[in-house]
């Protein structure tokens, strides 16, 4: 897992908004509660900006610990003289402390000092010795013109908010799916944990996404920008995992589910706010079904436009009749007509948006449509998608016969999808060299 999420190099760690910011601020602030990633953060940004001079003052936790959480900072950055100096305060008084650090910092050139954490510090202090400290401290930061980060082990707001020209907070937060007929998921089935930063203020930069979603992955902080799909780009060849199910062309979800299963029924459920970005993941399970020689047969949702590279290697059948019957009948013969025998054999795959049907249909009859697309299914070993939006009338039932379930959600502008059969926790999508990658929240 290491060596994969090591890889994902295209997605950058810190937002637009703080790296800008840390190429002109001095000053910034980390709060949050205990375990929500804010030593990660800080280490993160030392990685990203690799200053030649550098003090980690580490209040309560002794190097070689660091080095057990964090190996990474072995072969990453050098420790040594004219790279990082970890100096371990434990036992030094606040005033010692304070003069320990000028000492280090004048003799810097563009200097970058992190304080993890401040409240270490204070409470050995008074209040007037914390604001003395905490001035000299951003002083001596200006006067070598270098940065300074401070972790403080609270949410709420202190002395230093006022003070600091960035201030950034971390929190854990529950996640419930979206609201049905008024009433909010809050029970177990659709709780999920999430991570968020919240960007409270960055002097001098405009913030354009206040809210951030992170995964502290593998030890690491990543962030998730606002996504935007991106279908022109053909993405490579993933064979099938076994004879008995087909790749889905994302490793990371093969992985989850082991693949499609030949001749069953999963269900894309999607959230309000998640637009047409769920199509990243459609396009890249057509365009995998048909390097495997697979047929496939797109009818769209409302709204959903392929492609025209992948639409000429597709059948995209949008229903032209009132008469549900009739429209089954045409499912089956576009199969038999449109694709020969060798296709047929590897494997049929159709990509079914219900709110097509429901519209031209109404629920009752789309009802009796996906069951006879199931049995269709089961008969032919045909591998069915489909795609329903959050709220249409007969979802309670038709998440109830999906072999694999899984949920879009829109996250701080980030997309996620979460499974609710097999259960799976949060996972942001992006794009990796052209392929869409599902990267666990924790």
């Amino acid at each position: 897992m290491f060596g994969m999420m090591d890889n994902l190099t295209s997605m950058p760690r810190i937002p637009d908004e703080l790296n800008s910011f840390l190429r002109i601020g001095h000053t910034l602030l980390i709060k949050g509660d205990a375990g929500t990633g804010k030593t990660t953060l800080a280490l993160e940004i030392l990685r990203n900006f690799e200053p030649v001079d550098c003090i980690y003052f580490s209040t309560k936790t002794p190097p070689s610990i660091l080095y057990e959480y964090y190996p990474w900072l072995k072969g990453k950055i050098v420790l040594g003289p004219e790279e990082m100096r970890f100096l371990e305060t434990r036992q030094e008084s606040p005033e010692r402390l304070l003069n320990r650090l000028r000492d280090q910092l004048l003799k810097m050139e563009r200097p970058f000092l992190v304080v993890d954490t401040w409240d270490a510090m204070a409470m050995e202090m008074d209040h007037k010795e914390q604001l003395r400290t905490a001035k000299a401290i951003m002083m001596t930061t200006y006067v070598t013109n270098g940065r300074a980060i401070l972790v403080e082990e609270t949410k709420e707001t202190s002395f230093l908010d006022f003070l600091v020209d960035g201030v950034v907070s971390l929190s854990s937060t529950d996640v419930y799916g979206e609201a049905e007929a008024g009433r909010v998921y809050e029970d177990r089935l659709e709780r999920r944990t999430a991570r968020e930063m919240e960007i409270k203020k960055l002097r001098g930069i405009r913030i354009l996404n206040k809210k951030y979603t992170f995964t502290l992955e593998d030890g690491r902080f990543r962030s998730f920008p606002p996504f935007f799909e991106d279908l022109s780009d053909k993405p490579a060849k993933i064979k099938d995992p076994t004879k008995e199910r087909i790749s889905s062309g994302i490793r990371d979800l093969d992985m989850i589910i082991g693949g499609f299963k030949k001749g069953s029924f999963n269900l894309f459920e999607v959230e309000h706010g998640v637009d047409m970005r769920y199509l990243q993941i459609h396009a890249q399970i057509a365009w995998n079904a048909i390097m495997n020689n697979r047929s496939v047969i797109i009818i769209p949702s409302i709204g959903e436009i392929y492609p025209s590279k992948l639409s000429k290697e597709v059948v995209l059948h949008r229903p032209s009749t009132n008469d549900f019957e009739s429209e089954i009948k045409t499912l089956k013969e576009i199969a038999e007509k449109k694709f020969d025998s060798g296709h047929l054999k590897n494997g049929l795959v159709i990509l079914l948006g219900l709110d097509t049907f429901i519209n031209r249909f109404g629920s009752d009859k789309t009802l009796a449509i996906v069951d006879a697309i199931i049995n269709y299914a089961q008969e032919s070993r045909t591998t069915i998608i489909g795609t329903i939006k959050r709220g249409m009338e007969f979802l309670g039932y038709i998440t109830h016969v999906a072999d694999s379930h899984f949920v879009f959600k829109d996250l701080n502008n980030a997309l996620v999808i979460y499974g609710m059969r097999p259960k799976t926790g949060l996972y942001a999508v992006d794009i990796i060299e052209k392929q869409v990658k599902l990267i666990p929240i924790v």
